[in-house]
């Protein structure tokens, strides 16, 4: 099956949304499509792309073709990206799947062109965006495929109609992930991270950006409860590091910056403790867009598949995947004390940190792959 996927991003880059393209494209390969992605690339050489998905994300898969724009301004990127790529989709003809992440894509083949395609969003649209969002998810010939059923639910509230037709994937995280035994984490970790050496009780992982209702003052404040524990976290724009640098002083916090995804999937798997402090509001670092209802983190997939406890906040969304005393342990977002007091809880039950592990690995495998939900994907194309 020939596939095509209209994204918004621009390759390679930090962006969220650029990581879940690229992995997703990956999984649709696995599961035996054969991918045209249009995208924007961040370099004017394209020759140079595949090496660089490659170093960024270590994705190269021979099925994975692309089809890019490039730009020295940003300004106008969606509408460049669409525009290039309806006129390959219309070039290919009807028949093959489209999968578009960009709405003015999904707008123009959709409504323009009543043309049958998946429209993903993760987002409640404004003004104009807004209208055309409607018009793309109420049309017949589409299904939109949501990241939550929360995101279903509120993209009803917020047009005051729901989708014609709809699926839930929520996101996920490369296929392949193995977890290490514990007995040997604290071993690799220092060879990553020269700063686990010692005789700490627990290292505790964060892995994300910084920005505001990321959570990351619970990992402060963690860090100062328990100088025992060493806190690595992993992450966040060079402003937001220079900033975070400057107000702790703190032996047992370290803020590492950014790192590829492979390396930041290697150390998930090697720390002791995954933190995923996120609070009731939620920023991507865009103006205006909150995410805390309908937001389905990647890298609580990841987290999940490093057979690593978990520690996660306790937000409504999150329950449709993490389960309190199953795969993770749940914590109030903002009280201190209750992240503080689950720590402990491992601390002095082994047995329920390694079952939690455990059990986070096998719901991954079992669920939470870019492979499978490439699957469903497929499977969904088909019948439009």
């Amino acid at each position: 099956m020939r596939f095509h996927y209209i994204s918004p991003s621009t390759l390679p880059s930090r962006a969220a949304n650029s990581v879940h393209v690229v992995w997703q494209c990956e999984g649709l390969c696995r599961a035996g499509a054969e991918v045209s992605l249009y995208a924007k690339r961040a370099m004017a050489d394209a020759g140079q792309l595949r090496a660089a998905l490659r170093d960024a994300y270590g994705v190269d898969h021979a099925a994975l073709h692309l089809d890019t724009v490039h730009s020295d301004s940003s300004r106008g990127d969606n509408l460049r990206i669409a525009r290039h790529a309806v006129a390959a989709v219309r070039r290919a003809g009807r028949g093959e799947p489209i999968l578009s992440r960009n709405l003015y894509a999904a707008f123009v083949l959709a409504v323009l062109y009543r043309t049958p395609l998946l429209f993903e969003t993760h987002q409640l649209e404004t003004g104009l965006r807004k209208r055309m969002q409607q018009a793309v998810m109420r049309s017949p010939w589409v299904t939109t495929i949501a990241i939550s059923d929360h995101l279903v639910d509120c993209l009803a509230q917020h047009h005051g109609v729901a989708p014609r037709r709809s699926i839930v994937l929520h996101d996920a995280a490369p296929a392949g992930i193995q977890p290490v035994p514990a007995a040997q984490r604290r071993t690799r970790l220092a060879a990553l991270a020269p700063q686990a050496e010692g005789s700490w009780k627990r290292v505790c992982g964060y892995f994300g950006h910084l920005y505001p209702g990321r959570g990351i003052e619970q990992v402060e404040a963690m860090a100062a409860g328990r100088p025992d524990c060493l806190f690595l976290v992993y992450g966040g724009t060079e402003a937001d590091l220079a900033a975070r640098r400057a107000a702790n002083r703190l032996p047992n916090l370290h803020f590492m910056g950014h790192v590829p995804h492979p390396v930041a999937r290697e150390l998930m798997g090697v720390v002791d403790v995954l933190l995923m402090p996120y609070q009731e509001s939620v920023s991507i670092g865009v103006a205006g867009h909150d995410t805390a209802r309908w937001m389905s983190p990647m890298k609580m997939f990841e987290y999940l598949g490093a057979g690593v406890p978990i520690i996660s906040s306790d937000l409504p969304v999150l329950r449709e995947v993490l389960q309190d005393g199953d795969n993770c342990l749940l914590a109030a977002p903002a009280d201190a004390g209750d992240w503080l007091a689950a720590l402990q809880r491992l601390d002095a039950d082994p047995e329920l940190a390694a079952r939690i592990g455990t059990n986070a690995h096998a719901q991954y495998e079992r669920s939470h792959t870019w492979t499978r939900r490439a699957e469903r994907i497929l499977a969904a194309a088909r019948e439009l």
